[in-house]
């Protein structure tokens, strides 16, 4: 699986705050620097690091410029200065020096002081807390696990303080327009590491480090189970430990309504599956990228079921005829990218018998973007033997339910039977229900899931230490486990 690049704009990543650390800048290099920026558009101040209430003083200013720099002095405890940018400011010497339009041989002699960044997140008609909630749960687990935090409202509202703000690295949550900003603060030995991956514009792997530890930060200090930290989840996935055997299947977040038949989809995600091992050549439609590849017939059909024998006519036949129809531009409404829905997923099929042998191959152009899992989930793989109809149904929803945003993964039984096309008898409705449990069982084996289980009765939902076939015939809940 092709993992995509990790970079502040692509993961809406702000940065909010810059600054670096002079030891000793005399005023002959501090007025080039400030001059320098200003033909950049910022206007200089400074003030000194003294005063608890401090007057910025002018140093060159132009109403023409739209952005500002500030040099800190006579700093308590230390001589030197800090050139600090900060809010919208910090976020356009950063598009500069990404847009090499910086000299940054003016910082060599000194270190990156403090480097901020932040993820804003929306709130959202369907949270299922109010903000307040969400901030006093937080704040309450946080204090059990004796981290220093500190939860206050301000005169913008909310915020949540975590870690002393002395410390190489702290957190803060805060509430924006309609909005949650969760913020990281770093500084000191921590970010002395960056300083030259920075002013050497190696910024792709900057980038990455700082993404990273942002997101894995956050990650072990939040519980995970809020809507208000979807983001979050979907950030961890790609990065998570996870052990699945080499026939584990991959697959990546599935829409609510699978608008196709049912054993066409599995085989679409097995196709997707098997064709990763898969030797390819890169060709362009237009501007849209496909990968053509090559394989025997009889190959994926071992893939898909090692009991069948991979010679067995009716088989092949059957794949035949799926791929023939993958090439009309069927299924790609399965996956929840609005791209997929907009271009053709397989633009041509062809098949041959090998020369010299007495096999078939397939040829199959398949679009590049399918194999860009960007919102990965790695499986044991459900559909790698026979399965009845029912059980084929339960796996591709429990898959269905699964590959889904939030932690929490609601199976509604009772609506389930409702759904089915055709009445089910109280023994079918029995081995569907053991059929869930088996897969939750599989699942748990795997360590995917936590080790915790709700049941929903009368509309609510209890905690349970089991799930049998009569406690959930309403519906369950389980929570997927990200380990980091």
């Amino acid at each position: 699986m092709k993992t995509n690049k990790l970079t502040f704009q692509s993961e809406n990543i702000v940065v909010d705050w810059i600054s670096f650390k002079f030891q000793d800048l005399d005023n002959r290099t501090m007025m080039e620097i400030a001059n320098y920026l200003f033909k950049l558009g910022f206007n200089s101040y400074q003030e000194s690091g003294k005063l608890a209430k401090p007057m910025k003083e002018s140093i060159v200013v132009s109403s023409k410029n739209k952005s500002e720099v500030l040099f800190v002095i006579d700093n308590s405890y230390w001589k030197g200065t800090i050139v600090q940018f900060s809010g919208n400011n910090a976020a356009s010497f950063y598009n500069l020096v990404k847009n090499k339009l910086i000299n940054c041989e003016l910082f060599y002699s000194a270190t990156l002081g403090r480097f901020d960044i932040y993820y804003s997140r929306k709130n959202k008609i369907n949270d299922k807390i109010s903000v307040t909630n969400f901030f006093e749960n937080c704040h309450r687990k946080l204090k059990q696990t004796n981290k220093n935090v500190i939860f206050e409202k301000n005169k913008k509202g909310l915020i949540l303080k975590i870690g002393n703000r002395k410390s190489n690295q702290y957190f803060r949550i805060y509430q924006g327009k309609n909005s949650l900003k969760f913020e990281h603060e770093m500084k000191g030995k921590f970010l002395r590491k960056y300083h030259n991956l920075l002013l050497e514009n190696r910024l792709e792997e900057f980038e990455q480090k700082l993404y990273s530890h942002f997101i894995i930060s956050f990650g072990k200090l939040l519980t995970l189970n809020y809507s208000y930290l979807d983001w979050l989840i979907i950030k961890l996935r790609p990065i998570r430990k996870q052990t699945i055997s080499q026939h584990g299947l991959n697959s990546d977040y599935i829409k609510s309504e699978i608008v196709m038949d049912t054993k066409k989809f599995v085989s679409l995600i097995q196709f997707l599956n098997y064709a990763q091992e898969l030797d390819f050549e890169i060709e362009y439609l237009g501007p849209v990228a496909y990968r053509k590849l090559t394989f025997q017939l009889r190959n994926f059909l071992e893939f898909q079921d090692p009991t069948v024998k991979p010679t067995n006519q009716y088989r092949l036949d059957k794949i035949k005829e799926f791929f023939q129809q993958l090439q009309s531009g069927l299924f790609v409404t399965s996956f929840s990218d609005a791209s997929f829905q907009s271009l053709v997923a397989v633009p041509q099929v062809q098949f041959e018998k090998s020369s010299g042998n007495n096999f078939m191959l397939g040829k199959v152009w398949l679009i590049e973007e399918l194999f860009h899992y960007k919102y990965p989930f790695y499986l044991p793989n459900l559909f790698q033997q026979k399965l009845s109809k029912h059980e084929l149904l339960v796996r591709v929803k429990f898959l269905q339910i699964f590959s889904s945003v939030n932690i929490e993964k609601e199976v509604f039984i009772k609506e389930l039977f409702k759904s089915y096309p055709s009445a089910l008898n109280n023994q079918q409705k029995t081995k569907i229900k053991k059929s869930f449990i088996g897969l939750v069982k599989l699942l748990e084996q795997h360590d995917l899931i936590e080790p915790k289980y709700k049941i929903l009765s009368d509309g609510n939902l209890h905690d349970t230490q089991e799930l049998t076939s009569r406690n959930i015939s309403e519906g369950f809940v389980i929570y997927e486990k990200l380990t980091i």
